[in-house]
């Protein structure tokens, strides 16, 4: 009890010092309620608007070679850097080359014994002919029995076979010279294509293609590449020209194209045309696999970079096959829909939604469906002036001695409003954290402007 006895005089000494300024104030006004807060607000403007289907995909090279060996022997050279974008044709493997070497040595020494084996079959040909025609003339006069004829004529037959049995081994053994050659030339492997070539699957020294062609690397060009998606047959559907309510014959249509983005990069700078679609519907998928074509060059910090330097170096390119892209497809042409500046835009439980300003400067609450984002300050611009701007149609007079107030305000975003708003809606764009729904704010119109529709 004594111990709470200090506590309980504190206690009472404040509530005596609260009752005294209770009653000093008694009497006096209350204080003026305060005023409702300044907000900036803007109308959406009508703005012609590309919709897009989007979609994942993947990028992929336009070809692709597996560098296999195709006659066996030991590999002695290895004339590349891997990972290096190398020229079609270089020279990138050598394969001892002794064997068919002799094998094609063979092969030519055959062939000259078979142009030794004709000549001497003319020979006999010629002295055999030159006996039949003194046995004929024999016989014709009776100086020589028929059996001497008989024998100048099949002596003369085996002759001219034995001609035919040379000319063959000639072909023959230039047929093998042939295969000696080709597999003398496999020894030496170039590139096929130009590309990006990988590592090397087999080291210098070891023996290939023994019992099967060995894989020895693998090339891909880079430039152009492939990206491919699939793409719902309900979209597929209504991407047919003159479904729904878009004319046959819209510039979509006449010049279907593919947009592509990876990484981190802005939006989707990779455009390029749709070069093949699927002939049917995955059925376990309700899907149709789409191809486009995107060009890959190389990058603007590298100018003047051949695609393959004299010096093997490799130019820095953006893509790369293999790659997750984000992909979007027009759809139809471009329709104005009111925009706003991203900025205006919150997100609740109930999705997407801005604050209204009503004709008694309240705030309403209001649920938008948000479309393609129009437009957005690239990384690469920072700094320089915006595209899209917030004017003050009618800026106050700043107060004397201080700095006007800037007339325009750059915007960093602006989306499409596919459902929510219209051109006469006003809405808050800077002040969010100051209104509520129901309560009243100060409203500061600015107009929203960008640059003529391309």
């Amino acid at each position: 009890m004594l111990r709470s006895l200090p506590r309980l005089l504190t206690l009472a000494a404040l509530m005596t010092a609260l009752a005294g300024l209770i009653g000093c104030n008694r009497g006096k006004a209350p204080p003026p309620p305060m005023p409702p807060p300044p907000v900036t607000v803007t109308k959406p403007v009508l703005y012609p608007v590309q919709s897009y289907y989007e979609y994942n995909g993947y990028l992929d090279a336009v070809e692709t070679v597996q560098i296999r060996a195709r006659v066996k022997g030991f590999l002695t050279e290895i004339l590349f850097k891997e990972g290096k974008e190398v020229p079609a044709g270089k020279l990138l493997y050598t394969i001892d080359p002794r064997e068919y070497d002799a094998s094609l040595a063979k092969s030519q020494a055959d062939i000259k014994k078979a142009e030794a084996d004709i000549a001497n079959a003319n020979a006999q040909i010629q002295l055999a002919e030159a006996e039949l025609a003194r046995q004929q003339k024999a016989y014709s006069q009776g100086a020589t029995p028929k059996t001497d004829l008989d024998k100048a004529i099949a002596t003369l037959a085996a002759n001219r076979a034995q001609l035919d049995v040379s000319i063959a081994n000639k072909a023959a053994a230039e047929s093998s010279r042939d295969t000696a050659q080709l597999q003398l030339d496999y020894t030496k492997i170039y590139s096929p294509i130009a590309g990006r070539i990988s590592r090397t699957q087999v080291t210098k020294g070891n023996l290939i293609g023994q019992s099967e062609t060995t894989l020895l690397t693998t090339i891909v060009t880079v430039d152009p590449l492939y990206v491919y998606f699939d793409v719902p047959e309900r979209d597929l559907i209504e991407r047919q020209p003159g479904h729904g309510t878009r004319p046959p014959g819209s510039s979509s249509e006449r010049t279907p194209r593919v947009e592509v983005g990876v990484g981190s990069e802005e939006g989707y700078p990779h455009v390029g045309p749709i070069d093949f679609q699927e002939n049917r519907a995955d059925t376990g998928t309700g899907t149709v696999r789409i191809r486009g074509l995107i060009p890959n060059p190389v990058l603007r910090s590298d100018p003047g970079m051949a695609a393959v330097s004299s010096d093997g170096s490799t130019p820095s390119r953006k893509l790369y096959p293999g790659l997750f892209a984000r992909v979007r497809v027009p759809i139809g042409d471009a329709s104005p829909r009111p925009v706003i500046p991203e900025d205006a835009l919150m997100t609740g439980q109930e999705g997407r939604f801005v604050y209204v300003v009503g004709a008694d400067n309240k705030v309403v609450k209001r649920t938008v469906t948000v479309g393609t984002q129009v437009y957005r300050i690239p990384p690469s611009q920072a700094g320089q002036p915006a595209e899209w701007m917030l004017t003050n149609p009618t800026p106050a007079p700043p107060p004397q001695g201080a700095p006007p107030p800037p007339a325009k305000t750059p915007v960093r975003s602006v989306v499409a409003i596919v459902k929510g708003l219209s051109t006469d809606d006003v809405i808050i764009v800077d002040g969010l954290q100051k209104a509520r729904p129901g309560g009243e704010v100060t409203p500061e119109m600015r107009t929203l402007s960008g640059p003529p529709p391309k």
